[in-house]
């Protein structure tokens, strides 16, 4: 149950070095304002700042990870700490301010006033393991793009080097990933074809046989129009090692992000897994990046958190809706807009609503974006009654 006697109200405003905190009373009257630095002697001074204000509340703004270790450290004192929104405050001093000043004392000043008024509506912050586990997630699909990026390197080179190769064959298998680290280039398969007979031998063995022969690489080779370049095969060679490093610690990371998710969210994952084409990887990644599904009071709420909520123009009486605003998380955006591509292919209920918005006229993207806000409104229902997916139900 939340204090209501509060006398008190903190605003910090954190950066890499510093953070300036300002402390109002209930008046809104500035009491004292200051600033320490971003370290253990810092934080114990503003601790013996806050306890000559009893029955106060502190609030920081949720910005990158600048702000985890001083709330962590708050948390700890067991105080009344509150972590914002930035948007939302921005939106506040918009609201009360017509100036365009921003400073970091301002800033906490805004973010005492905006807690002060806005405490009610707001939940204290808890700690949990959930919050870690986003940067997981995050670490996850930073790995992922440098996985696509590095696949797009080796195929560019080797389109130089060896394109033959790559019309005939996934070289993204690991059969043939080790195969182009021993043979980078056509002169190599050349001048080694015993070693080539010798390598098929030796390592088309396990699971799926690959459907070239040795014999047909080395005439692929002997006619190949690719350029002999012991450089680009350099080249080639190194992004081959580098993308074997990346998939291993994207499998490490993948493999981590499902023990944390299944062990604290087993439920949640349950209700999104019984969506046909969500794979658990995009359901922990999803759940990862919501936290917590009662952090939002209505579907609209979590939709504006992923951005797919429309922009907004007014002039005057008139509103005119416009593309999505993308003001929230671009990761759990993402996260979304893969699930509903593999529902597309997969989940006949999604694919229906997909093709009835594109026979409405809508081009793909725009249809995409209906479709990720259908799968929004479905996903915050089930996951608010705990309850599985069920095609025939009507998901307002």
């Amino acid at each position: 149950m939340q204090n209501t006697s509060f006398h008190f109200f903190i605003g910090i405003d954190v950066s890499k070095d510093k953070f300036n905190f300002a402390i109002i009373d209930s008046s809104s009257v500035l009491i004292k304002e200051g600033f320490f630095p971003m370290d253990k002697q810092g934080f114990s001074a503003f601790f013996r700042v806050v306890e000559h204000f009893p029955d106060s509340i502190i609030a920081l703004e949720s910005t990158g990870v600048y702000h985890i270790n001083l709330l962590s450290f708050l948390n700890a004192k067991e105080l009344h700490v509150y972590l914002v929104n930035p948007s939302l405050v921005k939106r506040f001093a918009q609201s009360v301010s017509l100036r365009n000043t921003k400073t970091d004392r301002i800033d906490s000043i805004v973010i005492a006033e905006f807690i002060a008024k806005n405490y009610h509506n707001i939940n204290e912050f808890i700690p949990t393991n959930r919050d870690e586990i986003v940067a997981i997630a995050r670490l996850r699909e930073n790995i992922s793009r440098k996985v696509a990026r590095t696949k797009t390197q080796i195929k560019q080179y080797l389109s130089l080097v060896f394109p033959e190769l790559i019309d005939r064959v996934n070289i993204f298998t690991d059969f043939f990933l080790t195969f182009i680290e021993a043979f980078s280039s056509p002169q190599q398969i050349i001048a080694s074809t015993d070693k080539v007979r010798s390598f098929f031998e030796t390592h088309n063995t396990r699971g799926r046989k690959v459907k070239i022969t040795p014999d047909e690489i080395i005439k692929l080779a002997e006619n190949s129009i690719g350029i002999s370049s012991p450089n680009y095969a350099f080249v080639v060679k190194e992004n081959v090692k580098m993308l074997r490093f990346l998939n291993k610690q994207l499998d490490e990371i993948t493999e981590r992000l499902l023990d944390q998710v299944n062990e604290i969210m087993e439920d949640d994952m349950e209700v999104i897994s019984s969506i046909k084409g969500i794979g658990e990887v995009t359901a922990a990644h999803f759940l990862a990046e919501i936290n917590d599904i009662n952090r939002f009071e209505n579907r609209k709420k979590l939709a504006a958190y992923a951005g797919l909520d429309p922009s907004v123009k007014q002039s005057g009486y008139m509103f005119v809706k416009g593309r999505i605003s993308k003001r929230g998380s671009a990761s759990l955006r993402r996260c979304i807009y893969i699930m509903a591509t593999g529902l597309i292919r997969c989940n006949p209920y999604f694919r229906q609503y997909y093709l009835k918005k594109r026979k409405q006229g809508m081009p793909h993207r725009k249809a995409m974006i209906a479709l990720c806000n259908k799968l929004v409104r479905v996903l915050f229902a089930l996951l608010k009654t705990h309850q599985k997916f069920i095609p025939e139900h009507n998901y307002l």
